[in-house]
């Protein structure tokens, strides 16, 4: 029962490989377990491998100028491609994403002329969208360069036939400052108005929000439509003159299951 309960003596681990997985996998059905019983157990345990992707660099969303609506592209995570999944490619299965989660550091523009300071009713936010090949000969290539550096008043600007395309949301997942904007975003956090940067984590399951601060978005359906190949974009948003949305730092931690 050591490999159950460990070794006292030993240091914990803190990261699990896609070898551990296999290796518990191997034990458990040692014991004649069937596979699906198995598979239940390491999930019910979240027995699972998770990949950091991060950015720590500001980014900034601004409407002004002729738009009332901005966004900027914070971080492009490829999910699908990374050391974890690569491995267990290697061994002829596929990585599928259990839950996602998010801890960002943000904040508005830091003044406001509505009686709304201290609330998440805010026209500066984040969200999420799934960017996602067209074709197996898309997978291996970087984000489109102009995904990168075009500015868009909104994730809707993005024009597919370059071979990716932005996954659509359900239409009921609409929240906050979203309404009229289409459904190429999953609404992921809104700032609080007028608090200096504030610490926000939201996490996303197969069943929707597992945990989140006020203001978070429900990720419904997120987890659920991700495929082998997407990318994952965090966007800033800012909605209405003046608004500004100053994400400090976003780090995506992807849990895989097999």
């Amino acid at each position: 029962m050591d490999w159950v309960v460990g070794d006292p003596t030993q240091p914990a681990f803190t990261t699990l490989t896609y070898g551990d997985v296999s290796h518990a996998r191997a034990l458990l059905k040692a014991l004649n377990l069937p596979t699906e019983l198995v598979l239940s157990i390491l999930d019910y345990a979240e027995y699972w491998p998770t990949y950091t992707f991060a950015r720590h660099k500001p980014s900034v969303a601004s409407a002004r100028g002729n738009s009332a609506s901005a966004a900027t592209l914070c971080l492009d995570a490829p999910i699908y491609n990374n050391p974890i999944t690569a491995v267990a490619v290697a061994a002829g299965e596929r990585a599928k994403c259990k839950r996602i989660e998010f801890h960002v550091v943000s904040r508005d523009q830091g003044w406001t002329s509505e009686n709304t300071q201290g609330t998440y009713s805010t026209s500066s936010w984040l969200e999420v969208s799934i960017l996602r090949p067209c074709n197996n000969n898309t997978q291996n290539r970087g984000t489109p360069p102009d995904l990168m550096n075009l500015w868009m008043s909104c994730p809707r600007d993005y024009r597919p036939g370059r071979g990716w395309e932005l996954v659509k949301r359900p239409q009921r997942v609409e929240q906050g400052p979203q309404g009229g904007e289409g459904d190429c975003a999953w609404f992921l956090q809104g700032n609080r108005v007028v608090t200096g940067n504030q610490d926000y984590r939201i996490v996303w399951s197969e069943f929707g929000r597992d945990e989140g601060d006020e203001g978070a978005g429900s990720g419904e359906g997120f987890v659920q439509a991700l495929q082998d190949g997407d990318r994952v974009l965090v966007w800033a948003r800012a909605k209405w003159h003046g608004w500004q949305c100053i994400v400090e730092k976003v780090d995506v931690i992807v849990s895989y299951g097999f």
